[in-house]
């Protein structure tokens, strides 16, 4: 999807979203997939323990992690057209931070991002039951002293051929609501 485009005529996987700027308020329901964060027109089917790529075309930033959350929508494909997202039902599969060095100096994973032409690879959990999901790619840009911006977004996927497990309610995170402006991040374990 590409935002600053007239929504019609597109068609994509990839949640609509209308411009390129951070969400900041950790209680807007825009943290779950961007703003407006509205339904995609498409479902991709992706085998369970299968690759997935998300392209950020000309992402500026290097100093911040890259956070992999999936939700499950339902056990038809057409599920996720009829799910928001928010509450809780969020469980994390990948999440990568600060590697080593300091802060501003560092190895993030935003760094791994551009290095890798703008890309980010992601495997889906090869254990996951057969289902709707949306895949939530997050970026949290701490390029501000004190500022994160955030940047969600969400794909819709079918996960076919995968085993019987869906995560456990204490692997679920609410969004929003999983983040405090007090300074402790309750991120949780990956599933």
């Amino acid at each position: 999807f590409f935002p600053y485009y007239p929504a019609e005529g597109q068609s994509s996987i990839q949640r609509h979203w209308a411009d390129f700027r951070p969400i900041k308020d950790l209680n807007s329901p825009n943290l779950v997939c961007n703003d407006p964060g509205s339904v995609a027109e498409k479902t991709a089917t992706i085998l369970a323990g299968s690759e997935i790529k998300a392209y950020y075309p000309g992402w500026p930033h290097d100093i911040g992690p890259v956070i992999v959350w999936m939700a499950h929508c339902g056990s038809e494909p057409t599920s996720c057209s009829t799910f928001n997202g928010t509450g809780k039902h969020w469980f994390k599969i990948q999440e990568v931070g600060l590697q080593n060095g300091t802060v501003r100096y560092g190895q993030w994973a935003l760094k791994d991002l551009l290095a890798a032409n703008y890309t980010w690879s992601t495997t889906i959990p090869a254990a996951l039951e057969q289902g709707a999901y949306l895949i939530r790619h997050e970026i949290i840009a701490l390029h501000v002293p004190f500022e994160p911006e955030f940047y969600p977004e969400c794909a819709q996927l079918w996960v076919v051929g995968g085993g019987a497990q869906r995560p456990a309610d204490s692997y679920l995170a609410s969004i929003p609501g999983m983040y405090s402006e007090k300074g402790k991040w309750s991120l949780g374990n990956c599933f």
